[in-house]
């Protein structure tokens, strides 16, 4: 027995030295896999515990958080198996792994949407199923069934935080230091609101936005409980009666906190009937010719409809909604983006609601309506002097002198104010969603910093509230059982929310030109495992992948190699943890970060990251629903017009996405636009081309075109005009070659860089939302000390609540009123079609080219690239041929017409524009007045001054740098000077043909009369 003993204590102790050696070799094996798997990542990442079991014959080694910040996929998770296991060596051949971080192994990690065959899919993260609803809205005269987009797809989104009160300074102040141009807070909208949210919305999501969607400063309510002054409520029939619910009420001017207007007023409801025979009209009254969000307001309730019919009447006719009444009420529900022209006229600006409805027998509700997002007019400050204000307010109303409230409110339109105070304005309860922080907050899980953390946040109400509304907000949307923290049982608004995206731009900075990339932020651990409805929360980490890796993905291919993947967190952020539904806050860059913004200026890298949020979204709310996903097409091509008779042939051409081939355009749609009006709902034409009959000549149409396929509406065309001859006389042909958009110029010497505004602004698409003021400080070494002293990149502040305006793509219609007012007729097209020479030369009375602002541009980080040269080989083909034609006629203006003869670096454009136009280059920068006069010379056929943009204009955009040209050769002469300097403004060719060129573009002249007097001076002069 004793021999036994010893023996077994012999192997005991053999065993035990032996698990040591299989330990130790197993913790070596960690060390090397951990070093070997960080290399080529910013992170070195490092083990936790490695576990070795002998008696199972299996190894598990648990990584630090830090491995699961980066992407997982069947490929890398099989070779990080392999690597680990030839770590391991021969001793653990006969050994199972497995690798873990976060508590998952790491297979379980990987997305279900790039889970192959071998890996299941992990069907707690796919979405539950649920009663399927109608769409909250559905626009029925000229939406789309995008059946493999994002039909009734209801999405949350947001950007940044906004302007806010910062209670521990009292003042209003960003959130983020004003850099680079920008700030985050407005910045950030440049992307969620001209691009992200309308290719959502293209592809057939409702999306829903915390924050103003609308720049337009007035703002019309129109109301049973009060109207705006001007605006007028209007029932008609016999079935309208008051409702059981409170609602919208314009009762006061300005909102103190804890005050509701959708509790301020009462409802309207009337039966709902197969034929209409009651009306309820919203009459407004415009202030300013312009674009106007419409909201409609009601209260909601299950006996309501699901097709309650609103009709927009707008200047480009009507738009005819059908609205889910079950869901949504008691806040501002988006119809859509319409032109209305100044003034009370009723026809083509109203909204109606009307009894007609399918469900007979249900009610149909109403409310208020809004248009345009206004001012901000919630009030903030020290409590005693709200008290005060409140009292003058309550005993004399609207009568009250705004300028004893207005100081305490943000002084700013709305849609630059944080999410707190518009949630505020749309009629959410205050402690469920905005009002978060009235009592004290406990900081002891901060350790040895409590008390310093306690002291940092004390009063910063304001400023918690807001980024921790957001994500109340969307389960408030929600309804119970998803209701916000404070009563999840809360009714809510009953919307199904499908997921949300925070978009924020604010990651880190670095010394040098080097990328900071793209952040991902999700969050598995606040509260239950499970939303309410059983859906894992790691669905969330599964839409950060997805979302993350087609933004890079798509960068990396379109303009820096190197642009950074960095970490995805799985962190407590609120705006990540709050809401109950699959969640990503993304840090698409660095706004503080220079080689970061040189990009993102690019109007071009916008819409191109939009496009891949977009994707990335439709990827993954597709593969969560068992759906197939076609991607939306691009923008069409090539788009001119031609004279087919007394008809016009419109044509254009499909563009391919070298990045997705689902992106095919299989329909088209057109939209006509009457003279100064708005475009109509469309007309869908199957083939890339349509003939225009019955157009009425001397009336100026417009046009622009999308594309379609199953899954949804690209962005349109740029804009042609024309206007048929209302005699014999030929028309003119106008080219638009001024397609560029880019950010402002750049530089980096090392020491020093920045944007250079004096030399080039850029060209906005469209326009510029995020612009705040001219940057200041250039040295790299100015460090950040506050958000008041930013240090390098640091910007001035006086250009905050102004939209800078850039390239409208719409200067056919300017150019064509100069022609049309003149007596011509006209047609246009891209530059593209006419540099294609499809055209005949004696068609035509003059030839018209708007360049704009187009300059040969290139890019100073990334892939090399030289776009929007003026006189390319194929223009200067094209206007030979055109002035060898009978009596031809050239009218040609640009800001950068001489100055891209010297960038494009083709010395035969100088020869060019010496020997075919007659001009030379002078100088740019040739005038700060604005302003030009002809010569003495000419006198007698052109006169007076003409004005035309350098300053900040609401409607045109700014010429900072316009030419200065010279005549060159027989026959050729100055023109116009500017006034000021003198120096050449336009010169004038009187040969075998005759031609005008001017050194600025002809669209900036300020008034369309000055306009058409200087063109008709122009075409008087060629004819005399």
């Amino acid at each position: 027995m004793l021999i036994l003993l010893i023996l077994l204590g012999i192997a005991l102790q053999s065993c035990l030295v032996q698990s040591k050696r299989l330990q130790k070799k197993a913790i070596k094996a960690s060390t090397e896999f951990a070093q070997k798997a960080s290399e080529g990542s910013v992170y070195k990442f490092r083990f936790d515990t490695v576990v070795v079991d002998q008696q199972a014959k299996k190894v598990n080694l648990k990584m630090k958080e830090g491995f699961s910040y980066f992407p997982f996929r069947p490929e890398n998770t099989r070779q990080y198996n392999d690597w680990f296991k030839e770590s391991l060596g021969r001793k653990f051949r006969s050994y199972s792994i497995s690798i873990e971080s976060m508590g998952k192994e790491i297979s379980e990690l990987i997305p279900n949407y790039y889970r192959d065959q071998t890996i299941a899919v992990d069907a707690s993260r796919l979405s539950q199923p649920t009663k399927s609803k109608l769409p909250i809205v559905r626009n029925i005269s000229g939406g789309m069934n995008f059946t493999e987009g994002l039909k009734n797809r209801n999405i949350a989104l947001w950007h940044s935080h906004g302007w806010y009160y910062e209670n521990t300074l009292d003042r209003w102040e960003w959130q983020r230091a004003r850099v680079f141009l920008t700030v985050e807070d407005i910045w950030t909208m440049d992307f969620v609101v001209p691009y992200i949210t309308p290719m959502l919305e293209n592809a057939g999501a409702n999306v829903f936005i915390p924050r103003e969607r609308d720049t337009q400063k007035h703002e019309l309510i129109v109301d049973a409980d009060g109207s705006t002054k001007g605006c007028v409520y209007q029932e008609t029939g016999e079935a309208i009666q008051p409702g059981k619910e409170k609602g919208f009420g314009l009762k006061v001017p300005f909102l103190v906190e804890g005050e509701n207007p959708f509790q301020m007023g009462g409802t309207r409801q009337m039966q709902a009937k197969k034929s209409a025979d009651s009306r309820i009209s919203y009459l407004p009254e415009i202030q300013e010719t312009g674009e106007y969000v419409v909201y409609v307001s009601y209260p909601q309730n299950d006996e309501n409809v699901t097709d309650a019919r609103y009709t927009v009447y707008h200047s480009g006719g009507k738009t005819e909604f059908m609205v889910n009444q079950t869901m949504g009420g008691g806040t501002w529900i988006y119809l859509g983006t319409f032109r209305f022209e100044k003034g009370a006229g009723r026809e083509n600006a109203r909204v109606e609601l009307t009894n007609e409805s399918n469900e007979t027998g249900k009610w149909v509700t109403a409310d208020a309506v809004k248009m345009g997002g206004g001012m901000g007019n919630v009030v903030r400050g020290q409590a005693a002097q709200l008290e005060k204000i409140r009292q003058i307010r309550d005993e004399k109303g609207f009568a009250m002198d705004s300028s004893l409230w207005m100081p305490f409110a943000s002084q700013r339109p709305r849609y630059q104010e944080a999410s707190r105070y518009y949630l505020q304005t749309a009629g959410m309860p205050d402690t469920l969603v905005y009002l978060l922080n009235k009592t004290k907050s406990d900081y002891s899980n901060r350790g040895q910093d409590a008390a310093l953390y306690a002291k940092r946040e004390s009063g910063k109400d304001d400023y918690k509230d807001d980024y921790q509304s957001r994500g109340e907000w969307v389960n408030y949307l929600m309804g119970a059982p998803n209701g916000p923290k404070a009563n999840p049982d809360a009714k809510g608004l009953g919307i199904p929310m499908d997921m949300a995206l925070a978009f924020h731009t604010d990651a880190g900075t670095t010394p040098d030109s080097s990328i900071i990339g793209t952040l991902m932020i999700y969050d598995t651990t606040y509260g239950p495992d499970t939303f309410a409805n059983g859906q894992s929360r790691w669905a969330s980490r599964d839409l950060s992948d997805i979302v993350q890796t087609q933004v890079v993905d798509d960068l990396q291919k379109l303009y820096f190699l190197q642009w950074t993947r960095r970490p995805m967190w799985n962190k407590q952020y609120a705006e990540a943890a709050r809401p109950k539904v699959p969640v990503v806050l993304s840090e698409l860059l660095s706004h503080q970060n220079f080689a970061d913004m040189v990009h993102a200026y690019d109007p071009r890298f916008k819409f191109d990251v939009s496009r891949a949020y977009y994707k990335g979204i439709l990827k993954f709310l597709a593969f969560q629903n068992g759906q197939k996903y076609v991607v939306q097409p691009l923008p069409v091509d090539h788009f001119q017009m031609s004279l087919d008779g007394k008809n016009i042939r419109l044509s254009w051409s499909p563009v391919a996405d070298e990045l997705e081939p689902t992106a095919i355009a299989k329909t088209y749609k057109v939209y006509t636009r009457i003279e100064n009006g708005g475009f109509d709902n469309g007309r869908k034409v199957n083939e890339p081309s349509l003939i225009l009959t019955d157009l009425k000549p001397g009336v100026i149409y417009s046009f622009k075109v999308t594309a379609m396929n199953e899954g949804g509406e690209s962005f349109p065309s740029e804009i042609l005009a024309c206007s048929l001859p209302s005699d014999d006389k030929k028309p003119v042909l106008i080219v638009n070659a001024f397609d560029r958009i880019c950010g402002p110029a750049a530089f980096d010497n090392g020491k020093e860089a920045g944007f250079r505004m004096s030399e080039d602004e850029g060209v906005a698409n469209k326009r510029d939302l995020g612009y705040i003021g001219e940057q200041y400080d250039f040295n790299r070494k100015v460090p950040w000390i506050d958000d008041d002293n930013s240090g390098f990149g640091s910007s001035h502040a006086d250009q905050e609540t102004r939209i800078v305006q850039g390239n409208s793509f719409d200067y056919p219609l300017v150019h064509g009123q100069a022609f049309r007012n003149n007596g011509f007729g006209f047609i246009s097209m891209r530059d593209e079609c006419f540099e294609q020479k499809n055209w005949d030369k004696n068609a035509f009375s003059a030839l018209d080219i708007i360049f704009g602002e187009e300059k040969t541009t290139s890019r100073l980080y990334g892939f090399k690239k030289r776009d929007f040269m003026l006189f390319t080989p194929e223009m200067r083909q094209a206007i030979t041929e055109y002035s060898s034609g009978d009596k031809a006629r050239l009218f040609l203006s640009g800001a950068y017409i001489g100055t891209d003869l010297e960038l494009c670096g083709d010395t035969l454009g100088k020869k060019f524009a010496a020997d075919v136009l007659h001009f030379s280059p002078m100088t740019n920068h040739a005038s700060k007045s604005g302003c030009i006069y002809p010569v003495n010379a000419v006198a007698d056929q052109f006169s007076g001054e003409f004005q035309f943009v350098q300053e900040y204009d609401p409607a045109i955009y700014k010429v900072e740098s316009p030419d200065a040209i010279e005549p060159k050769g027989k026959d050729a002469k100055v023109l116009f000077r500017y006034k000021g300097d003198n120096k050449t403004a336009g010169v004038c060719f009187d040969g075998d043909y005759k031609s005008v060129v001017l050194g600025f573009p002809f669209e900036t002249i300020t008034t369309e009369k000055e306009r058409s007097e200087l063109m008709g001076q122009v075409l008087k002069y060629w004819e005399k």
